[in-house]
């Protein structure tokens, strides 16, 4: 792909010695509308900045988290080695080629992750794809879109802006798939939960939510909850990206799908890990709809939650308020400390 352009303003990638807490982040002074405006701009600006930073900081290193350890907060290690995707084999190639990158090999880097991505988009029909399909598709272009929108590259960054749109196409065919697929569903008027590039209350479960069901199934299970943590993630993605540029995000997603927020859940290994997790009286379930946050997270302790969790408690309530509540260790533990 030859010499590209750099502009570090979105430099949010690795370096070879770079870690989770020391990523280099570079966000442009933007004016931010926050609504209703109860604030002064600034403030305002003020406390939305570190939220945006930290979210982007732990949206960037998920490739070399995906490459080193094949779990992220929306792909599951074990529904990976299921169903062995070919479009996740390929995003763990590209991740891990990338997570080697240097200033000699860039070009080259470059070039397969760009070529890998497009080959995923071009034979892709998102219409008639199945479920899992989809699923480890839109899994696999996100890991390419968080490379390409957070390295820093222009080229790369302008590719990976053009393909947003699949992103999103796809996160909603792939909610419609989950819903006509089975799927718990509550009903109600209320407005989409997230607004702009944070989270804002809604007074009760919205129309057409999506929830998993209460199979014992655990691959059902794992299926599911990475469709919920795939959309969420999408929507996320995009939101964070746009008000880095835009210094907003753009129009409201429908993103009325909750998510299982314990870590003891998410994080199991086995059929057999799952079902204790399930069976501890210790260990809550934390179905979390974004609208009832707090009571929610009322029932939760600061080790139930992982990274998804603390990425929407740090939009919610803030980074002051995400110290606050999940204390020393865990605040070093989720790389909150060096903010």
């Amino acid at each position: 792909m030859g010499d590209m352009p750099f502009d570090d303003t979105f430099q949010f990638g690795y370096s070879s010695s770079s870690n989770d807490s020391s990523v280099a982040v570079q966000i442009p002074s933007t004016k931010i509308c926050m609504e209703p405006p109860v604030t002064p701009l600034n403030t305002a600006e003020a406390m939305i900045r570190p939220r945006v930073e930290f979210v982007a900081k732990r949206l960037a290193a998920i490739p070399r988290r995906f490459a080193s350890q094949a779990q992220t907060m929306f792909i599951h290690r074990m529904h990976f080695q299921y169903t062995c995707p070919s479009a996740l084999q390929d995003a763990m190639s590209a991740c891990a080629l990338y997570s080697i990158k240097t200033e000699a090999n860039r070009a080259l880097v470059f070039g397969h992750v760009q070529h890998k991505c497009q080959q995923l988009v071009t034979s892709t029909d998102a219409q008639s794809a199945s479920k899992i399909e989809l699923l480890t598709g839109l899994q696999a272009l996100l890991l390419y879109q968080m490379i390409r929108l957070f390295d820093g590259d222009v080229r790369l960054r302008a590719l990976a802006e053009a393909d947003e749109s699949v992103t999103l196409q796809w996160a909603n065919r792939l909610k419609t798939l989950l819903r006509d697929g089975g799927a718990v569903m509550r009903h109600s008027a209320a407005s989409s939960p997230i607004t702009r590039v944070g989270f804002h209350h809604s007074p009760s479960p919205s129309s057409r939510d999506i929830s998993v069901d209460s199979s014992d199934n655990w691959l059902y299970w794992l299926t599911t909850e990475s469709i919920r943590r795939t959309i969420i993630t999408t929507h996320v993605l995009s939101g964070i990206y746009n008000f880095l540029k835009l210094g907003y995000d753009g129009p409201t997603p429908d993103l009325r799908v909750s998510f299982t927020a314990q870590t003891a859940l998410w994080g199991a290994q086995s059929e057999s890990g799952w079902r204790w997790a399930r069976e501890d009286a210790n260990v809550e379930n934390l179905e979390i709809w974004v609208e009832r946050w707090d009571e929610a997270i009322m029932k939760a302790r600061p080790e139930d939650l992982e990274d998804m969790g603390v990425c929407i408690m740090v939009m919610l309530w803030g980074v002051e308020g995400a110290r606050g509540w999940l204390g020393r260790e865990f605040v070093a533990r989720f790389g909150l400390d060096g903010m």
